[in-house]
């Protein structure tokens, strides 16, 4: 019998992954759990380490904690929680992240492009 959490959960994963890849990122895919040297739920961008929450209850603190965990186990610039919203399409995910992500990703966005003006 399969543990329900565990699949909501798993299925919240392959929706954020197959959202990515629409949006033009075919190298994201699902990562197996991995228990103590976790490296988020899903792989194929190096710098970004991926927490992804289906839950009731959104744990802004926690899920970023655990987001940065990830960044810092896969050896990633920065962590994103990608959090599901109750009765929304995937599109309409949160995506939580801390000012100093937030500050490097917009940096880097801007660097991108000026180079390519």
């Amino acid at each position: 019998m399969t543990n329900p959490s565990k699949a909501k959960g798993t299925r919240w994963e392959n929706a954020v992954a197959a959202h990515l890849r629409g949006a033009g990122h075919p190298e994201v895919y699902r990562l197996a759990p991995s228990g103590a040297d976790d490296c988020g739920d899903l792989g194929g961008i190096p710098e970004v380490a991926f927490e992804c929450r289906d839950r009731q209850r959104q744990e802004l603190a926690r899920n970023l904690d655990d987001a940065n965990d990830r960044a810092r186990c896969k050896g990633a610039r920065w962590g994103v929680a990608v959090m599901k919203r109750p009765q929304r399409p995937t599109e309409d995910a949160f995506v939580l992240m801390d000012l100093t992500t937030f500050t490097g990703l917009l940096r880097e966005a801007l660097l991108s492009s000026r180079g390519s003006r």
